[in-house]
This record gives C-alpha cells, structure tokens and sequence, in this order.
C-alpha cells in the first residue's frame, strides 16, 4: 500500500515514518514536511521526501505524489504547549484550515478507492462547543469542532474513510525529560491508567495498524490505542 504521513519531521512522524518502513505491507511512504527527511539505520528505498513550503498550499508537483495513495496518517497540528507562540487566527488555520486544504489537495489528486483518512487529534477534545474546557478552551473546541469537520467528509466525498485518533500524552526517551514524564507515567500506570498516556512506539504502531488493516472504529481513544499499538508490537516479536 501507498501511505502518505504527513508532519513527517515531528516526533510522531518521525516513528510513523521508522516503523512503515519495516511493515512489509506498506510500499512506498510519501512523508510530507517542510523540510526534507532523512532516517537513519533503516533501509529507506520505500521513502520519498516531499518538501511543502506550506501546509494550505498544494502545488502540482507535491498532488503527483499523492496519486494511487491507500491512506493518509495527519499529525499536523499547533500543540497546546506551542500555542503562546501564536495568535489564535494562526493556529486556526493550520490545525482546521490546513487540514481541509490537504484532504482536498489528496483526494482531487486521485488516491485509491476506499482511501482511508487517519487524524490526529488529542485526548479530552470536545465535541459539543457547549462543553467548552476551563483550560485552553478556545483551542480545545476549534479542535472539536476541526474533528467533526473530518468527520463529515466521507458525506461529502466518495468512497472515503475517515477515523478520528485521540491520544493522551505520548511519552518516550529522546531526551532527559522525556525519560522522567515517561517513567513516572510507567509507575502510576501499574495501577491505574487515570492520566490517559500511551507511548511512542504504541501509538505510531497503532495507527499504522489502522490505516493498513482498516479502521475497527470512528474514533480511537486512548485506551484503544494502547491496546492496539501493544498488540501489533507483540506480534513483531
């Protein structure tokens, strides 16, 4: 199968992209980026880096890339901890705006039929605009609201799927802090999973799952994809 991820550079991206390109199933991989994207210590033969100046904007040569694509994994967003960095028209416009842009740009490409459309959301993100959070509330109903927007596209065009994945915090060990959030998570999980946390390798392996095998559902929480991404990692043993 044909996969196109985008925020290929991300970290997310970047483990979605490492772990396709060991799934026998999937390939070729377009990773989609502003800049180009290279990983190391794994046969990338399958791998084309495609480099877009902006997430909204698809020129023809990057929407010939998308031709014959089986599914798409979106990970571009503004996060919550990023969006001091920005007015709120700003991150509008690349976690909703964007995200229709590209959708449009891939189908008018001409993917395969059913295409499958995998987006990236965030644990806790209302739907109902009237159960708007007391932290970050703005941002968590536009991300609601960019939710049911996806949601809506298989109305709108044909032979489209679409699934809706909601992770709580993603945890690994890049990096020293990362290690203390990630083993504090690994002790509190022993007994309880109240924090909603999945880690890296689990959540990219299940939403690579996902998008080859099909959806099992609309919208993936984060305990499904704990137990997805630890099931299909089992299996790899």
């Amino acid at each position: 199968m044909k996969l196109i991820i985008t925020g290929a550079t991300g970290l997310l991206g970047t483990e979605l992209i490492r772990q396709s390109l060991q799934n026998n199933k999937i390939t070729q991989v377009i990773a989609l980026a502003r800049k180009p994207i290279q990983i190391d210590h794994v046969n990338s033969s399958k791998l084309k880096s495609v480099v877009i100046r902006d997430y909204g904007e698809y020129p023809d040569d990057v929407k010939a890339e998308f031709v014959g694509a089986d599914a798409c994994i979106w990970t571009v967003a503004i996060t919550p901890f990023r969006q001091i960095q920005f007015d709120f028209a700003e991150i509008k416009r690349v976690c909703q705006a964007c995200t229709a842009e590209g959708f449009n740009a891939i189908y008018e490409a001409g993917p395969a039929r059913p295409f499958r459309f995998l987006y990236v959301s965030g644990s806790g993100t209302p739907r109902d605009p009237t159960r708007r959070p007391m932290v970050w509330g703005d941002y968590q109903v536009m991300r609601g609201e960019t939710e049911l927007m996806v949601l809506n596209f298989p109305s709108k065009h044909k032979d489209v799927e679409v699934c809706i994945a909601k992770p709580g915090a993603i945890t690994n060990s890049n990096s020293w802090f990362r290690v203390v959030i990630g083993s504090m998570f690994s002790v509190l999980n022993l007994f309880t999973r109240a924090i909603p946390n999945v880690h890296l390798s689990e959540v990219a392996a299940a939403l690579l799952n996902q998008a080859v095998q099909g959806f099992e559902q609309e919208t993936l929480h984060n305990s499904d994809l704990v137990r997805i991404g630890q099931a299909d990692l089992g299996s790899q043993i």
